[in-house]
């Protein structure tokens, strides 16, 4: 049951990203060739500081999953009952937090954006539609918590694809006729609350105890469990913000707002597939949830290991990709030659993405064991470096610099969570899984060097030709690591794993009712 879970939450997690990929690319290419790279940077930016200020969210959303895996385990309705009361109070209260925040801050956004046309009551307003789009989110979207507890995740995929291909959808058909953008946002708003009430009414539906019990109060013990959990991931979670949301800021800041939109567009194609390897990752966080509940660590470091195998399958083949395909991508077939960068920048871009999607694993455990006074540390140290080398940077090396700050931030927090991991959790040493990182990168390095030697001189312009050198840097990505790793027990015991979780199963059929 867990392991068919797993399936259909990877399934429906990796279908909806993949969708989502084809028409995001065609809504920012509408956007970029009818509004403008100044349009795309300054929507980018004011996105960036809503999502530094949802820090106010407190991180309870991680905190009450964690506590709803052993819930759920246990079949506790009211347990159920009494966490999901606590998310819907709180999140009200953050809602309000984040819309008051957002309005003290928007006489000043403007200070952030550099060198821009657009008069300071369009661009107040652009801020106000997001920050009302983001408060009605945490009223509305809470109780997809418990489905992703529940490992029902593919549900939340399915109805969040549909709400974003409508989203997506009109913003073309409204820039194509009308060029307003507000309008736009404010139908993206009415689609997303749709789609929010329409997943709380299912919730009511499936879970009808959540209704019997509203009111049902939470042991104050486990309210402590809570409490306690929120103060250490609420630091962790304000500087993970200030780490993924400061790029653009600080582009559009110290260089200016159509640099920041030029380099949304290449960030767009990487955290797209990014978005696909994240699916994978949120689809096993459940099960893992669930695994780690025993108490067996040298079983988990194992699974670790393997499943970073798993996601070195799968980012090696991305960065390859991104490498040989990002350039002729947007100069032929999306955009125009007017909006390539430098090779550096690509180059800077694809290190970026590996040491991300090459940390996921790391994230995960430390998710699924609760480790969170640990992450608070974590996500300080990373902050900090993130700013410090991105703004020594800047000057001298411009977007490369805030890139390799970035970097540099990522690689202290998998070394940070690593020591945390192994030498904390599961006492074993961390060389083992470090040397699986370190050659995992010099492989995947080697391939995309290799690879765009060889595309580049391949390439002709053209979609067939473009579509060539795709199937050139999948095959043979994916055969050099097949051929590398053909005897290697972590290839041979990822179906040994699966089997055991399918036969480790218990016998629950959900909490419906």
């Amino acid at each position: 049951m867990r392991l068919k879970s797993a399936f259909k939450n990877s399934f429906f997690g990796v279908l909806g990203q993949v969708v989502l990929i084809l028409v995001g690319f065609f809504c920012q290419r509408t956007m970029n060739l009818l509004m403008g790279a100044e349009l795309v940077g300054m929507n980018g930016v004011i996105s960036n500081v809503i999502a530094i200020l949802s820090v106010s969210e407190l991180g309870i959303s991680t905190a009450v999953v964690y506590n709803l895996y052993a819930a759920i385990s246990a079949q506790d309705k009211r347990q159920i009952a009494g966490l999901m009361n606590l998310y819907r109070k709180a999140y009200i209260v953050f809602a309000l937090v984040i819309f008051g925040l957002g309005v003290s801050v928007m006489p000043f956004i403007h200070l952030i954006l550099k060198e821009v046309t657009f008069s300071l009551g369009y661009i107040r307003l652009v801020f106000f539609l997001w920050l009302v789009r983001t408060s009605l989110s945490y009223l509305l979207s809470y109780k997809r918590s418990i489905l992703i507890a529940d490992q029902r995740e593919y549900l939340v995929s399915i109805v969040t694809l549909i709400m974003n291909v409508l989203n997506y959808s009109s913003t073309i058909l409204i820039l194509q006729c009308t060029r307003n953008y507000t309008l736009a946002l404010g139908i993206n708003i009415a689609v997303e609350a749709a789609c929010n009430l329409w997943i709380s009414s299912y919730v009511n539906r499936k879970y009808p105890f959540l209704v019997q019990h509203r009111k049902e109060p939470l042991e104050q013990t486990i309210v402590g469990k809570v409490i306690d959990n929120i103060k250490n991931i609420f630091v962790m979670r304000l500087f993970s913000k200030l780490l993924l949301s400061t790029d653009n800021i600080i582009i559009s800041g110290m260089i200016n707002t159509v640099t920041a939109g030029l380099y949304a567009n290449y960030i767009l194609v990487t955290q797209s597939v990014l978005n696909v390897v994240l699916a994978l990752s949120g689809a096993l966080k459940p099960t893992l949830g669930h695994m780690f509940l025993e108490d067996d660590k040298e079983k988990d470091v194992r699974a670790l290991r393997q499943i970073t195998f798993l996601f070195f399958e799968v980012v090696s083949v991305s960065c390859v990709c991104i490498f040989c395909l990002i350039t002729p991508f947007i100069r032929d077939l999306w955009l125009n030659g007017g909006y390539l960068m430098e090779q550096s920048v690509v180059a800077a871009i694809v290190i970026q993405f590996f040491v991300t999607a090459m940390g996921l694993p790391l994230e995960i455990v430390m998710g699924v064991t609760g480790l969170f006074h640990k992450e608070r540390n974590v996500a300080v140290a990373t902050a900090v470096v993130n700013l410090a080398v991105s703004l020594s940077l800047v000057k001298k090396f411009g977007v490369v610099g805030i890139s390799a700050g970035t970097t540099a931030a990522y690689l202290v927090q998998i070394g940070c969570r690593m020591k945390v991991f192994f030498r904390e959790y599961v006492k074993r040493s961390p060389f083992p899984y470090l040397a699986d990182l370190a050659q995992y990168g010099f492989v995947t390095a080697l391939e995309a060097i290799l690879l765009y030697r060889l595309t580049i001189g391949v390439y002709k312009k053209g979609l067939g030709s473009f579509l060539l050198i795709g199937v050139l840097s999948v095959v043979l990505t994916l055969g050099a690591d097949l051929l590398l790793y053909c005897r290697s027990w972590k290839l041979k015991n990822m179906c040994a794993m699966a089997r055991q979780i399918l036969h480790r199963e218990p016998q629950n059929q959900g909490l419906e009712g």
